[in-house]
């Protein structure tokens, strides 16, 4: 491939703005929230038509537990899109806790709703191309996107990455890290749903084979990894006798869905590992890969398990699913050793005792390293703020799976109650720095936990 000189032309530039934000996921449309909801003027900037990332247009369900044994651990905005989605009937589990099961389309209406109370502006269907510095002041000056309108420049006094690959941070030149210590990173995903399935049919089904809990609609949840031994038995089996592959069975799982009683949705296929998973061509190849896949799935699902047999594939994510990919280098950077040893930290904005969670390379085994000497209260660990501050870059800050996270580390926070209190916490920050007048690295970073908490407002 050879290069090209493209001239420079005129561009238009929207300098309205104190805060801009890359990317409306999951971290991307709670930090605008909070952006705006503290007096800032704010815009999110998102690729897709609708706003949840990985959680809608991924279709990332459920969302996986904190853990914390004596409390939610969800921030306040977290708790109010929860509580949000359960006051809608049609995707309520019979009082079933929103914070674990929802309905993407329910949410994508919810998050959308909250934004633009908000006052928060949306840009859908754009895409971040450039960005420029002030190399002087080690600041972004103003960005650049694309959309059907061409190019346009904007100019804001904070800017928020929640692309979830560090995408701004990349293009700012920001010092970042990928994979783990051989640079893979971990196993990605397309995910689906099929419909018209007969859920009374697959939950005796389930039973009958030996799965004892969550096999019953509203709350559906089984796996080949032993939830069902039947149905692990049966997958092995058919694998055997070619209908399914070796990679189809690195994670087979599947849930039910509020609001949606026929439907099941898949978290799956896993479509297995590599360095730099976010190329352009390697994400192609596994949309392609992935939808082969699905379709030997469904076809096992159609022939072999009860319920399934009128069923047909109804959606595929318009994304693959990425667990991890850069990350930055941030003036915290949270470890193994902090998740470990249950670590709080004066500036924690995100409190949560999920697991090291590893897909598709080595790391799981070390879970058993977690500390004893401890009482059940004090059984979780925080993010500090500073692993949303890039070093180097003072009017930047970086939320979701792309902080200052080391890979051991970010298999734990990268989460998607983690991210939305990353994002909230980002929002407050920046109002904090704009107030004050100063970067990131100088605010009081103890006053954003202060104000998460409701000790100051």
């Amino acid at each position: 491939m050879r290069n090209i000189h493209i001239a420079k032309k005129e561009i238009p530039m929207n300098d309205n703005y104190d805060v801009i934000v890359i990317g409306g996921g999951t971290a991307g449309t709670v930090a605008g929230i909070s952006s705006a909801r503290q007096g800032l003027k704010t815009l999110i900037i998102e690729q897709f038509g609708s706003l949840g990332g990985s959680q809608t247009n991924g279709l990332v369900n459920p969302m996986m537990p904190t853990y914390i044994k004596h409390k939610s651990g969800h921030c306040s905005i977290c708790d109010e899109i929860n509580e949000r989605c359960m006051q809608n009937d049609n995707v309520a589990m019979n009082g079933k806790s929103a914070a674990v099961f929802f309905n993407s389309v329910a949410l994508k209406m919810v998050l959308e709703e909250m934004v633009t109370e908000s006052k928060c502006d949306i840009m859908y269907h754009t895409v971040l191309t450039e960005v420029y510095k002030n190399n002087n002041l080690n600041e972004i000056e103003y960005i650049v996107v694309h959309n059907k309108n061409g190019l346009t420049a904007y100019k804001a006094k904070r800017y928020i990455d929640c692309t979830g690959d560090a995408d701004l941070a990349y293009l700012a030149g920001a010092e970042l890290e990928c994979g783990d210590a051989d640079g893979y990173n971990q196993a990605v995903s397309l995910r689906f749903e099929m419909s018209n399935v007969d859920t009374d049919r697959l939950s005796e089904y389930l039973e009958s084979n030996g799965q004892t809990k969550q096999f019953r609609y509203p709350i559906i949840h089984s796996d080949n990894f032993g939830y069902c031994p039947g149905l692990r038995e049966l997958v092995l089996e058919k694998h055997a006798e070619g209908y399914l592959t070796k990679q189809d069975l690195a994670h087979f799982q599947f849930f039910s869905v509020p609001g949606k009683p026929a439907n099941i949705s898949f978290n799956c296929p896993e479509l297995g590992t590599s360095k730099n998973v976010i190329d352009a061509d390697y994400l192609t190849l596994k949309q392609i890969e992935g939808k082969k896949a699905i379709l030997r799935i469904a076809k096992f699902m159609q022939l072999f398990v009860p319920g399934f047999e009128e069923s047909y594939i109804s959606e595929i994510a318009p994304m693959v699913g990425i667990r991890e990919s850069r990350r930055i280098k941030a003036l915290y950077t949270l470890t193994l050793d902090d998740i470990f040893n249950y670590r709080k930290f004066d500036d924690g904005i995100c409190e949560s005792n999920y697991p090291i969670d590893v897909h598709g390379v080595s790391g799981n085994e070390q879970q058993k390293n977690y500390i004893t000497d401890i009482s059940e209260e004090e059984k979780y660990w925080e993010i500090p703020m500073r692993c949303l501050i890039p070093k180097g870059i003072s009017n930047l800050l970086v939320a979701g799976r792309c902080a200052g996270f080391s890979f051991m580390a970010q298999s734990a926070a990268r989460v998607q109650h983690s991210c939305r209190a990353m994002g909230q916490a980002a929002g407050i920050a920046c109002k904090l720095s704009i107030s004050e007048g100063v970067p990131f690295a100088n605010i009081d970073h103890t006053m954003i936990k202060k104000i998460l908490r409701g000790d100051v407002k």
